[in-house]
């Protein structure tokens, strides 16, 4: 009996075996019930700190801002260079010149008036119905998701929605990032967060006469916060009016042109004041649902699903209007380069849709995937639609062709995926302070320097070696696609560079003419003039071992001219800390474009902007007058031949003066199946998703393709089993026998 009850327990183990080796192909992430629907499925990699349009201001959380949220404007989705087009609004408004009323004095104002288009309403949320506002503990009893809330509601969207949202920028108690730069140039901003901080602060002291000593005002308002009426009194402070039910004024107290750009982001998307009352009630709170994780709007989609650790899911806008994916006529002019451009993009069918209607993707569901390895395994198996390539996967993903292109690999080929390359209007730096004794300053010895180092920097090996030849090297700060950008010899920076008109191409200077220079500085061969080794302190966050290599690489550029680099690493907050007092002298930085305009670029040197004087942006702490002057003068200018000129005139004294060891602009590489179609790397807009179209059946069948259940190791192990097993019953047989 003992022979057949070990025969039992060996079949019956052998068949759990054989039942979980037969299913390696039913490992999907998503439910069956998806398989054939229009789903797009993608990824994020940390979790969101802000989905509140005041305080964000991330890459990550645009993402997902995006699908909801709509500004007045937005990027056409298909022209190249970047343009705004109307989004809510009806037309992109020009500038007027109005007189207006601030503090009793009549004062000259630049105007733009937006005029949004009636009719569009808002998704469905219980913010819109009168009695979710009044909502008590009792009644949250069994929420635990904004989904319990029922009913639903929705209304149209109004002007004084936008200018709700843009008065409470000021709010003083939201650190809205990009408040200074807004204030500089609207008029009363700055005056009018001034006012909202004093009723705020009286509204305080009556809640702390009214609770005693042992209030604590902390825990009050993260329950209870304080409401503050953004309309009372604010006619007083004109940045920001309304002009009628569907129209707003914006007021600058000077040219500012770039202020569409802002009005293209998420700080002006609107927010109605229901959603801020709604979720500002102690007993939605309670159950931590905060605005900051719940944005209201009008765009296309609507959060549905929010577990950051998990997955964040959109759907479909019951209530979202009638949008069209966009044509594109046919280039104008004779230009070569823009007529083989438009028919590529004609050619890879990013025109077959034009008219249709939007968004043609029901569901967009983001996963999280902290860890490169299973994001990619799990594209390639089909579950996720788009994906980057990470340095581990490049040469997996992508092969150089003979021209040095960069082509798919066989592999992907096969797989029906496609590669598509875009220049993130971004660019890499290396920053001097320009305060420092040593290597800040401003006399032709102090620039030598510099410029010698920057002769002395490899970065195309940089490139090459750390972004697997993603990148172009940079001239200035400008990158591609940004007016002022220029190709050929007009736009090399000529200190580290010359043209060699033989070849027509760029040739970087020699370390032997970086050698001449630091000698002239008063270096040769790296000693001062008191006999010491010339030392650079390099400030850096890079602790962990891919980054030791990449400061062994710094290191080796300060060697070919025998100068001596002292890393100093540290933690991030501890690194932040040296940016802001100057303590430092060399340092790697980096700038992502907020809008398209070299503006945005031209002002991380400009000195009112300087780190340690002002938290701006510039930190090399660089002061040129007439740099300064030139800027003042082109900020506010059209893109003209004479802003060019201008340009121009600056880039020379940026490269002359050498603040920065100029980067380099990054080339960025996507990887899409099949059948996600319309995709087209955009550097400026974030609500891209909704031009795709998914073939579901094609993803599905790829799926069963590549996700095939493995037979061979189930007969494998069969023959094993009968192996050990068929002994064991001629014993067991024999041994009845016996008996």
């Amino acid at each position: 009996m003992a022979s057949l009850r070990a025969i039992c327990r060996g079949v019956h183990w052998a068949g759990m075996l054989l039942s979980a080796l037969g299913l390696p192909g039913c490992n999907s992430p998503y439910p069956d019930s998806e398989e054939d629907q229009s789903v797009f499925y993608t990824t994020f990699s940390e979790e969101p700190k802000h989905l509140d349009p005041a305080q964000s201001y991330s890459t990550n959380e645009s993402d997902l801002m995006w699908q909801v949220l709509e500004p007045p404007f937005q990027y056409h989705f298909l022209k190249r260079p970047y343009q705004l087009d109307p989004l809510t609004a009806r037309e992109v408004p020009r500038p007027e010149k109005k007189q207006v009323t601030f503090r009793g004095k009549t004062v000259d104002a630049t105007v733009y008036t937006v005029r949004i288009k009636p009719g569009i309403l808002y998704q469905n949320h219980p913010c819109f119905v009168a009695a979710n506002c009044r909502l008590t503990v009792r009644d949250m009893q069994d929420v635990r998701t904004l989904a319990d809330i029922q009913p639903t509601g929705t209304r149209e969207l109004v002007a004084a929605d936008y200018v709700h949202a843009v008065r409470r920028l000021a709010d003083p108690r939201l650190a809205c990032p990009v408040f200074p730069t807004l204030a500089k140039n609207m008029l009363g901003m700055a005056e009018y967060r001034q006012e909202l901080q004093r009723v705020l602060d009286e509204k305080r002291q009556e809640r702390r006469t009214t609770a005693g000593p042992l209030y604590n005002q902390e825990q009050d308002e993260k329950h209870n916060p304080i409401r503050l009426d953004y309309g009372e009194g604010a006619g007083s402070y004109p940045f920001v009016r309304e002009v009628g039910p569907y129209a707003f004024e914006v007021v600058l107290q000077h040219p500012y042109p770039q202020i569409l750009y802002w009005m293209g982001m998420a700080f002006f998307a609107p927010v109605p004041p229901e959603a801020i009352e709604f979720f500002d009630q102690p007993a939605i709170r309670q159950r931590d649902l905060v605005f900051d994780r719940s944005p209201v709007g009008t765009g296309p989609y609507r959060l549905a699903e929010y577990d950051p650790t998990n997955q964040i899911v959109f759907v479909r806008n019951e209530n979202f209007r009638s949008e069209r994916y966009p044509d594109l006529a046919p280039p104008a002019g004779d230009d070569p380069e823009a007529q083989a451009a438009y028919k590529q993009m004609k050619a890879a069918g990013m025109l077959r849709d034009v008219g249709r209607a939007l968004p043609m993707v029901d569901r967009i569901v983001f996963r999280m995937e902290r860890e490169w390895v299973p994001r990619w395994n799990k594209f390639l198996q089909g579950y996720y639609d788009i994906s980057g390539i990470s340095s581990d996967t490049f040469d997996q993903a992508v092969t150089l062709a003979s021209t040095g292109d960069p082509v798919l690999s066989d592999e992907m080929a096969a797989r029906g995926i496609r590669l598509l390359t875009s220049s993130p209007t971004t660019v890499s730096y290396y920053a001097f302070n320009m305060n420092d004794n040593v290597v800040g300053g401003y006399t032709e010895e102090k620039r030598k320097l510099r410029q010698a180092i920057s002769i002395a920097f490899d970065m195309d090996e940089q490139i090459q070696v750390f972004a697997n030849g993603r990148g172009i090297p940079a001239q200035s700060p400008i990158p591609p696609g940004i007016f002022g950008y220029e190709e050929g010899e007009a736009g090399i920076n000529p200190v580290v560079y010359r043209w060699e008109t033989a070849h027509n191409r760029p040739v970087k200077r020699t370390i032997d003419e970086a050698r001449k220079l630091l000698a002239e500085a008063g270096y040769p061969n790296g000693y001062g003039p008191d006999g010491q080794p010339l030392a650079i302190r390099f400030a850096t966050t890079a602790t962990g071992g891919d980054a030791q290599t990449w400061v062994r690489f710094v290191k080796k550029q300060f060697d070919g001219l025998n100068i001596r680099l002292v890393v100093e690493a540290s933690d991030y907050n501890r690194f932040q800390d040296k940016v802001r007092s100057g303590n430092y002298q060399f340092l790697h930085w980096g700038w992502v474009a907020d809008y398209p305009d070299p503006e945005n670029f031209l002002f991380l040197l400009y000195s009112p902007n300087a780190k340690t004087v002002s938290g701006g942006e510039n930190v090399s702490n660089y002061v040129n007058e007439e740099y300064d002057r030139l800027f003042t003068r082109m900020q506010s200018m059209e893109n003209t031949p004479e802003r060019l000129a201008i340009i121009r005139q600056m880039l020379r004294i940026l490269r002359e003066d050498a603040p920065w060891v100029f980067g380099f602009h990054p080339v960025s590489y996507g990887l899409y199946h099949e059948w996600c179609h319309n995709a087209y790397p955009h550097s400026m807009a974030y609500n891209t998703s909704k031009y795709l179209r998914i073939d579901a059946a094609r993803r599905a069948a790829y799926r069963r393709e590549y996700n095939a259940p493995q037979w061979w190791p189930v007969a494998a192990l069969a023959v094993a089993l009968a192996a050990l097993t068929v002994p064991a019953v001629f014993a067991a047989v024999r041994h009845l026998r016996e008996t």
